[in-house]
């Protein structure tokens, strides 16, 4: 009998190991299938966020793209308005020629203007004195008459160049 009970606490404790074991390989296989459930939440969420990262990518590089078109653009307008100034700074400068020219002139045709007057005068006053050599011409009329060609020599002057520069008053 001692056999049999020996074989029978011997069946059991087999029996027991084996019961201990299967419910350990349970609880393994539990705790495994547990963190499968998690794995495949955080590769759902992996998925997730990488289709996210796709479509910024996607936006960034519409961001990027519209980015370039417009400083492209702003090269073609940059350039367009250096041209401009270029082509102002050429007008000027010719505007500043034509003007010294004008002024040239201007003075030059003063000068005839001034030499005409002059040699009339001149002229005017050895007749007067050639024919009254004692008659004196009063020195108010003379300066009267100065007076009159010098107006007379700036209302052309004052035209001239009003005509020269476009300048209207009216």
């Amino acid at each position: 009998m001692d056999t049999f009970i020996d074989k029978l606490a011997h069946k059991k404790n087999a029996q027991e190991m084996i019961r201990a074991n299967s419910a350990a390989e349970a609880a393994r296989m539990d705790q495994m299938e547990r963190q499968m459930k998690a794995y495949d939440e955080l590769m759902q969420e992996i998925r997730r966020v990488n289709i996210k990262t796709a479509e910024n990518v996607d936006n960034v590089r519409d961001v990027l793209a519209r980015c370039m078109e417009k400083l492209e653009t702003l090269e073609t307008e940059s350039g367009q308005v250096q041209d401009m100034e270029n082509q102002l700074a050429g007008i000027k400068s010719l505007l500043e020629e034509r003007l010294t020219q004008s002024e040239e002139f201007v003075h030059k045709e003063n000068v005839k203007v001034y030499r005409n007057v002059q040699a009339a005068f001149t002229e005017e006053l050895e007749k007067q004195n050639q024919t009254s050599k004692g008659s004196k011409v009063p020195v108010g009329l003379l300066i009267a008459v100065l007076i009159g060609v010098v107006a007379d020599i700036a209302v052309n002057v004052i035209s001239l160049l009003m005509q020269l520069t476009n300048f209207k008053l009216f």
